[in-house]
């Protein structure tokens, strides 16, 4: 912990230590949840970009799409399609 950390704690404790016991537990359970919520969203944008792995399946090569790709475009009056 940096020793910035250190002293917000202290000072969000300076603040909760006059609260009720109730109150304080209240806090604790909002606390827990939000970081278990936080963690559900971490997982769920994990898995959905795990899904995608190999969701676009056929035999065409890499190579052979990209070309596609390129020789499909054409040049207008105000474009320059540059190949890299």
């Amino acid at each position: 912990m940096t020793a910035i950390a250190i002293d917000k704690t202290n000072w969000f404790m300076k603040m909760l230590a006059p609260l009720s016991r109730d109150i304080k537990l209240s806090i604790i359970s909002r606390l827990s949840a939000s970081l278990i919520e936080e963690r559900k969203r971490h997982r769920a944008k994990d898995s959905f970009f795990d899904g995608l792995t190999g969701a676009w399946i056929d035999d065409v090569s890499p190579e052979a799409e990209t070309e596609r790709i390129r020789s499909s475009r054409v040049s207008g009056v105000t474009r320059n399609i540059q190949t890299f």
